[in-house]
């Protein structure tokens, strides 16, 4: 089997899709049934050394465009509301490896788009579904990327001669919703890395120190700030909280500023202010693995899900987690996990009260997660992926 990737998700600073991206290069590069394995970002290909450096993150690309604060992230937020600014991108980077994709499917390579929307081939294709919030919750998103995605992604289906899906839930959404046919679909659960493990208090002092926190003494989410992750009914429900469990467990809420978020800020301030609410942001992959699992509890309602990896990630990390009873994420935890409605900010509050007040419990679910965790390999899901390749190659 020959492979082709577009490498633009391995762009800095790499978020869910570019994890995903990077697993399957990983694990297809040690595979004896693959015979070539290659990329592009823009009008430079990557094979051999070169695609390892990239993997590696020993090649400097431009970072993806992230801004956190200032007039800069204003400036970026207008922009995300400009018409054609998605349609635009894509034009210009698919005039950029036009020819790139053409020589590829000349060589026979099979073409893997592990984001949503594939650029034009003349061979097989292979898309990756992560989500379908788009169609089911379009007022979560920028106007200008729902009215991308509607355009693009049926071409893309039809394109496709196999779909992947992270799981069982997106897959019946992708046949509900665009009548693909579900012989098409396969549902292919994505894995955990290795390095989201326990970490002993030693090993995590530096990164809690850096952000004032301590071993176990404070609740976690990890996301970007947007609606459809239902921070703000989390920071009302931790509100909700007696005052003196949120002082001795402060809710913790790393990741990148989003969109339509102006709300919650507002909702965080006073809690902030009290030093009962901390917003670092971006931070580094290793601080991360450690501040996972340094938490007393991690705390993920999300309103809609594709996966939801850090659910995952955090029972992995030896973690007791709450979240929620909606979309994928039952079929992801399997139980390890305690399920809130994630529309009831009482029951989110109740939830988190209980946890944080019940050590025994917290063990259990530790138990459980790990368990569950290392049934969820990278391993397996490029195992899985090869199969499909197997099949196109037939």
């Amino acid at each position: 089997m020959k492979l082709l990737f577009d490498l633009n998700s391995l762009r800095p600073p790499r978020s869910g899709v570019g994890y995903y991206t990077q697993h399957l290069l990983e694990g297809l590069s040690e595979d004896r049934e693959v015979e070539g394995l290659a990329g592009w970002v823009g009008s430079q290909s990557f094979e051999g050394d070169r695609l390892r450096a990239l993997i590696e993150q020993r090649v400097a690309l431009r970072k993806g465009v992230q801004f956190t604060d200032g007039l800069a992230a204003k400036a970026l937020q207008r922009a995300r509301s400009m018409p054609g600014l998605y349609r635009g991108r894509t034009i210009v980077r698919a005039i950029k490896s036009r020819e790139l994709r053409t020589d590829y499917a000349k060589r026979g390579f099979i073409y893997h788009e592990t984001n949503f929307v594939a650029s034009r081939y003349r061979g097989p294709t292979v898309v990756t579904i992560h989500d379908l919030s788009h169609r089911r919750h379009p007022e979560f998103h920028p106007r200008v990327a729902v009215e991308y995605l509607d355009r693009e992604l049926p071409k893309t289906l039809r394109q496709a001669q196999m779909v992947i899906a992270d799981s069982h839930y997106t897959k019946n959404d992708i046949v509900d919703i665009y009548g693909v046919p579900e012989s098409k679909v396969v549902t292919i659960h994505l894995g955990v890395e290795p390095s989201f493990r326990p970490y002993s208090e030693e090993e995590s002092a530096s990164a809690l120190a850096q952000l004032g926190l301590t071993q176990g003494g404070f609740v976690l989410s990890v996301c970007t700030l947007q609606p459809r992750k239902n921070l703000q009914r989390l920071v009302e429900a931790f509100a909700l909280l007696p005052a003196g469990m949120r002082q001795e467990f402060p809710l913790v809420l790393i990741g990148a500023d989003g969109w339509k978020n102006s709300d919650l800020l507002r909702v965080i301030e006073p809690l902030a202010a009290a030093g009962q609410v901390f917003t670092p942001g971006y931070v580094s992959r290793d601080d991360l693995l450690k501040i996972y699992a340094s938490a007393a509890l991690f705390v993920y309602p999300s309103l809609f899900e594709g996966f939801g990896l850090p659910v995952v990630e955090a029972m992995a990390s030896g973690v007791p987690v709450l979240t929620s009873n909606l979309t994928s994420v039952p079929e992801v935890s399997m139980g390890a996990a305690w399920e809130v409605d994630p529309y009831s900010i009482d029951d989110i509050a109740g939830g988190m009260q209980r946890l944080l007040g019940d050590a025994i419990l917290r063990a259990d679910l530790v138990a459980r997660g790990l368990r569950r965790a290392a049934e969820l390999t990278w391993g397996a899901t490029v195992a899985q992926t090869c199969a499909v390749y197997r099949e196109l190659s037939a």
